[in-house]
């Protein structure tokens, strides 16, 4: 569980590289040296999906982002939640964001300004479950 929620991040910021390492071919996940897990916040029931406490979970919620880019989630395809809430993207999620995150079970996009035009948005997600689309302005 990686929470770097309520940061200034912003940008295509790219992962923190130790988190997919590739030894022989095969994904590692290691914390990089002086970074450990936090104790997880207890879950409100106002909170989305309280199950995401999946074994691969990504918090970048309450930060600065306005655009998704697949580069974002290179080497991360063993990711099963991802929360992006509370941010600035405001850009036509058309089918191809999310292409690494091929094992990805929960999204949430809830509280941005997104696009949802194009049909083939969130198609390149096979395993997704539960996506919140909620309090997006367009």
């Amino acid at each position: 569980f990686v929470d770097l929620s309520d940061n200034r991040i912003s940008g295509a910021a790219r992962p923190v590289a130790a988190l997919g390492e590739v030894d022989s071919g095969v994904e590692v996940w290691r914390w990089p040296r002086g970074l450990a897990p936090g104790p997880l916040a207890a879950v409100s029931a106002k909170d989305f999906m309280p199950s995401c406490n999946l074994n691969f979970t990504l918090d970048l919620s309450r930060n600065n982002l306005v655009t998704i880019q697949q580069e974002m989630f290179t080497r991360l395809s063993r990711l099963q939640c991802l929360r992006l809430s509370h941010n600035s993207i405001s850009q036509a999620v058309n089918g191809s964001q999310f292409v690494p995150l091929t094992r990805l079970r929960v999204l949430d996009l809830s509280y941005n300004k997104l696009d949802l035009y194009h049909g083939r948005s969130f198609t390149e997600l096979p395993q997704l479950e539960a996506l919140d689309l909620s309090y997006n302005s367009q």
